[in-house]
């Protein structure tokens, strides 16, 4: 985050830096106003590090300089994000006076960017210690700094907040968004799309789809990996005008050769070093579809776009733009996606993962005995007891990562009419709320059993402990992040729960038995093994529909994997006997094939099957029972029984008539 957003310069020439920056500590507490900030005061020790006893002062500052530490100051209190060092910023402070001092036009942080701002500093630091700053150093200054420009950026601008160059939620509170956002903490930066009209041309419409609400936040780093890659097409092709190609007849092949870049992508292509192979068809699918998209929709508002742009040249997409790609052409995104058995965990395999997973909490100071590539070994812990408990619950329940994360620090609630004390063992006892952020409408509650309430109340206690909550206090999320975090209001984000996973798989090191790694962070494989294991019990399509909180039974079956073991286990447990008792003497396969391809009513018994060949009239009536064709298995053995009674309870009543004669 080198650079402030591209407005900001434009920005500050505009209006008059007082002015704005009076705006900014209209409202503020005490302690947050005047010039000089004591740590030692009880309010400001609440942000500042525990070794900064010195005081700072700022009355020799430009005003706006003055009001704008003043307000970070309180907005660092105020979200509980940042931990001041008042040595940090006292340097700061000097070399913001030497700076104004030279350069009479900076009145505020914001005229300079961050790569000036550091260039002066370490001037700073050479002039006062005959040396230049250790990389430690030069990096806690620029992550004291860091924090603050963005935000002024936004504060200072009056343009749209799109325009910017650096999107972040905990930055401009005016992107859309929703209550609970996957990846609300992080950013996503424009300034790397090249060429300028693409950068804004995109923003625009990225823009178009968040207000409407066609996207969501979560979408936002995504599509810009989209973007990037047709920014580096642009690039290499010279592309210079929203139109790409002064030619109409020459849209087409150039569409297409833009597939060829694709498929031979390779990231940092621009005279860096070339990382990772070339994109699956289903990445250049995806890449092609935004795409695709982005022009249709630049087509239709194009008057829009040149007008929020301020580039007429968008005025010149034809129709064709509108229908870059044909229908049918992304092949790849029309295939569904089959169930996958190797995202299945076998019950062996998740037990090995549940001996292992202690580890995850165990105190860093303490050790368990592993077996590791065959030998014993012993391996520390990871002292992470909350990661440690979300992947408890994901195992037990197959949520999503992002659903146990950002659940409320009080999920459960009672389910109407059920004592928890009277359910049985392995019966639900409360109903769990998780956070369902990618379907929306879907179902947001399932039951739970009473393991999954100890796991959550152990966590509820660990947090209450953690932030000091007392013994019935509360925080927004049950699973808050550990820095940057000192009010326990943000949760924690998957990219930093899988990567504490994945240190754990390599860590234990597990196979499984086809010699495949297990690893914890491919957590999602715990949702496809949920899947699974509901479906093989016999629980019907429409529960774990319910669920897993799918819309359509389509995309529940994506997601169980029917093992052909266990097909071939349960079809085959079924035998067929017949008339005389004996096992039928053909395949079963066969047999099932049979059934599948007879359609008639008639070939389905209350107490069997019928297997007269379907060119065959049957003309035995209703007597089955003594008939060649007629075959049963245990599922009708109810059925039989209740007429096994009646008939023993007809034979008896003909009984005791012979007898009354």
């Amino acid at each position: 985050m080198s650079n402030p957003p591209r407005h900001l310069h434009a920005c500050g020439a505009a209006q008059d830096r007082l002015d704005a920056s009076a705006a900014l500590v209209a409202g503020l507490a005490a302690p947050f106003t005047g010039s000089a900030f004591d740590p030692a005061d009880p309010v400001l020790a609440e942000i500042c590090a525990v070794d900064s006893p010195a005081m700072l002062r700022t009355d020799e500052l430009p005003v706006p300089m003055q009001r704008e530490i003043c307000w970070w100051l309180a907005t660092c209190h105020a979200s509980g994000e940042r931990v001041i060092d008042m040595t940090d910023w006292r340097r700061w402070t000097a070399t913001a006076l030497e700076v104004a001092a030279e350069r009479p036009q900076v009145r505020s942080f914001a005229d300079l960017t961050l790569d000036e701002w550091m260039a002066a500093w370490v001037r700073t630091f050479h002039a006062d210690h005959g040396r230049l700053p250790a990389p430690g150093s030069r990096q806690r200054a620029a992550s004291a700094l860091r924090g603050l420009l963005p935000r002024l950026a936004v504060r200072y601008s009056d343009v749209p907040w799109w325009k910017h160059d650096v999107w972040c939620l905990r930055f401009d509170p005016r992107i859309p968004r929703r209550e609970h956002e996957p990846r609300g903490e992080s950013s996503v930066r424009w300034d790397d799309i090249k060429p300028r009209w693409l950068r804004d041309g995109f923003t625009f419409w990225m823009y178009l789809q968040l207000e409407s609400g066609q996207l969501t936040w979560s979408s936002a780093a995504p599509w810009h990996v989209f973007a990037a890659r047709f920014s580096e097409f642009a690039v290499y092709r010279g592309i210079g005008h929203p139109a790409l190609t002064p030619d109409p007849s020459g849209l087409r092949p150039l569409i297409l050769e833009f597939r060829v870049f694709l498929r031979q992508w390779r990231r940092g292509t621009d005279g860096q070093k070339q990382r990772g192979g070339p994109l699956d068809d289903r990445s250049v699918a995806c890449t092609q579809r935004v795409i695709g998209n982005f022009y249709r929709t630049m087509h239709d508002y194009k008057a829009e776009a040149a007008a929020a742009t301020g580039d007429e040249r968008w005025l010149e997409l034809t129709d064709a733009h509108a229908r870059l790609y044909r229908p049918g052409e992304f092949f790849t995104e029309r295939i569904i996606k089959q169930a996958d058995e190797r995202n299945y965990i076998s019950d062996a395999d998740l037990s090995r993962m549940l001996a292992c997973i202690e580890l995850l909490g165990m105190p860093r100071d303490q050790a368990m005995t592993i077996t590791r590539d065959g030998r014993d070994v012993e391996v520390a812990g990871f002292g992470m007891p909350a990661m440690m408990r979300a992947w408890l619950i994901q195992a037990l329940t197959g949520r999503r990562a992002s659903e146990v994360l950002l659940m409320d620090f009080e999920p459960l609630s009672p389910i109407p009419g059920i004592d928890p004390d009277a359910v049985p063992d392995g019966g639900m006892v409360a109903r769990l709320r998780y956070q369902q952020t990618k379907i929306d409408g879907a179902p947001m509650t399932i039951l739970v059993g009473a393991d999954v309430v100890q796991i959550i109340r152990e966590q509820q206690e660990w947090v209450r402990q953690r932030w000091d909550l007392g013994p019935d206090g509360t925080a927004r999320y049950l699973f808050p992040r550990l820095t940057g975090n000192r009010k326990a209001t943000r949760a924690w984000e998957t990219s930093h729960y899988d990567l504490v996973l994945r240190q754990l798989s390599e860590a234990v090191r597990l196979r499984d038995s086809a010699g495949r790694e297990l690893s914890y962070s491919r957590s999602h494989r715990l949702r496809h093994t949920k899947a699974t294991t509901l479906l093989n019990a016999g629980a019907p399509i429409h529960v774990v529909q319910r669920y897993l909180g799918h819309r359509s039974p389509e995309m529940t079956m994506r997601y169980a994997a029917t093992l052909a073991s266990t097909a071939e286990r349960e079809f085959l447990a079924m035998v067929k006997i017949g008339r005389d008792g004996r096992q039928i003497g053909m395949d079963r396969r066969d047999m099932l094939d049979l059934f599948q391809l007879d359609r008639r009513t008639d070939r389905v018994l209350p107490n069997g099957y019928c297997l007269l060949p379907p060119v065959r009239s049957c003309d035995k009536g209703n007597a089955c029972h003594g008939c060649d064709h007629f075959a049963t298995d245990r599922s009708h053995l109810p059925e039989i029984r209740r007429q096994l009674t009646e008939t023993e309870q007809l034979i008896e009543h003909r009984k005791a008539q012979h007898l009354a004669r």
